[in-house]
């Protein structure tokens, strides 16, 4: 087993799980059965759907030594995923891609004689998911294009801290064959610095080489019909991601000259109230009825405080412990009752699975939906409960989340008059 590399702060380290790849499956193949289970009528839209895949073509890790540690990757990663894109023009388009990708690292100590012991090669699994502005140029059957757009990251376990967003690029070309656009695409990223700069590892200038493959859209311009909704949706977190925990422990503080001294302080964990924004995708079937997919970027973080024995504050600190993604798959029922539709939704919640959280939970909400030209506006409360975790240390999150949320969608159906 490969050693963990995580820098400890007291609480016990994050384990690599087997069953992790399990719930990684198991949440794709339902998402990819309900694709393909959708209506013909409900996929000739302009949203494409697909596949990417690729390697990268940089080291995943930058080769250095710091504190007599060094790290290097032997090897370059493989990287594969789903893309979704809406097609706005015959030149223009918004792709969202979902792509899994292992981050492969040796990290060993190096001996005063310059020797290496304990090599030991370890993975982190990230989630990378570009959101990237598309032009095309020409009109034949080869088209070049260009792209570009923010990309955020989720890591999986933390035998490293890479940083959770970025700034991505490419260029590539596009034919069509029976009814398939492939597309070969070069793609540059650029990641903010590691979570912990005192010990960066991961190589922050990423380049790729990624194929993807879409059925080719139907229509040349239908915003969306009546049957699909996409949108976005903002959420203000009502209880904290980390369980309140308090405890005493010893600080050192330094006096005068070169002189410290030990003093008792009290410890004071709590949770941070997040607000979280993230895509939204709402197909429609008959008799009021329609099926929401949520995609939100979760941050956990917590807000650590030590004060000394007087009162003084000694430290106080907001980080980040980890971070996933959630996807809720709800129902979703509406009361006609005019222009403001009453609507009740319920369904399961997945999750990438970090800190051994569970990938799964069940969510539950009311809210209203309201109509300003086509616009659709809908503010709402939810409710999620989270499956137990597999360790001790997953414990300390929060497994009950409340929230209230607004919803912006276009298209779907137009408001009862």
């Amino acid at each position: 087993m490969a050693r963990d590399w995580r820098i400890t702060t007291g609480k016990p380290a994050s384990l690599v799980r087997p069953s992790m790849r399990n719930h990684i499956c198991l949440t794709v193949a339902i998402f990819l059965t309900a694709i393909a289970g959708m209506p013909r009528s409900l996929r000739a839209q302009d949203l494409s759907i697909g596949g990417i895949g690729g390697g990268s073509l940089t080291d995943a890790a930058q080769t250095k030594i710091a504190d007599n540690i060094r790290t290097w990757s032997q090897s370059k990663d493989w990287i594969a995923g789903a893309t979704f894109e809406l097609r706005f023009r015959s030149c223009f388009s918004v792709e969202v891609d979902a792509m899994y990708r292992e981050l492969r690292a040796t990290i060993a100590s190096v001996e005063p004689n310059g020797s290496v012991n304990g090599v030991s090669p370890f993975r982190v699994e990230t989630f990378e998911f570009p959101v990237l502005a598309k032009y095309r140029f020409g009109a034949g059957k080869l088209k070049a294009f260009g792209e570009a757009g923010p990309s955020l990251r989720a890591t999986g376990n933390l035998n490293f801290f890479p940083s959770h967003y970025g700034a991505s690029a490419g260029f590539g070309v596009e034919t069509r064959w029976r009814g398939l656009n492939i597309a070969p695409v070069v793609r540059y990223t650029r990641w903010a610095h590691d979570m912990l700069p005192f010990r960066p590892v991961s190589q922050l200038n990423q380049v790729e080489l990624l194929v993807e493959v879409n059925r080719a859209s139907e229509s040349h311009w239908s915003p969306l019909g009546g049957r699909i909704s996409l949108g976005v949706i903002a959420q203000w977190d009502l209880t904290g991601d980390i369980s309140p925990y308090t405890g005493n422990i010893a600080v050192t503080i330094p006096g005068s000259g070169n002189t410290f001294s030990q003093a008792n302080a009290a410890e004071y964990i709590t949770g941070v109230k997040s607000l979280i924004v993230g895509p939204v995708l709402e197909i429609h079937v008959p008799r009021h009825l329609s099926v929401e997919l949520d995609g939100l970027y979760r941050p956990l973080r917590e807000q650590n405080k030590t004060l000394l024995d007087n009162g003084t504050v000694y430290s106080s600190v907001i980080y980040t412990e980890t971070a996933t993604w959630e996807f809720p798959v709800l129902a979703k029922y509406r009361f006609r009752l005019g222009t403001v539709n009453p609507f009740a939704q319920a369904g399961p919640s997945f999750r990438i699975p970090v800190r051994s959280l569970s990938a799964d939970g069940v969510t539950a909400g009311a809210g209203v939906e309201m109509h300003w030209h086509a616009l659709h506006i809908a503010p709402a409360f939810r409710f999620t409960r989270w499956g137990a975790g597999s360790t001790l240390a997953s414990s300390e999150f929060t497994r009950n989340e409340a929230a209230l949320l607004v919803g912006f969608f276009l298209g779907g159906p137009l408001a009862a008059k």
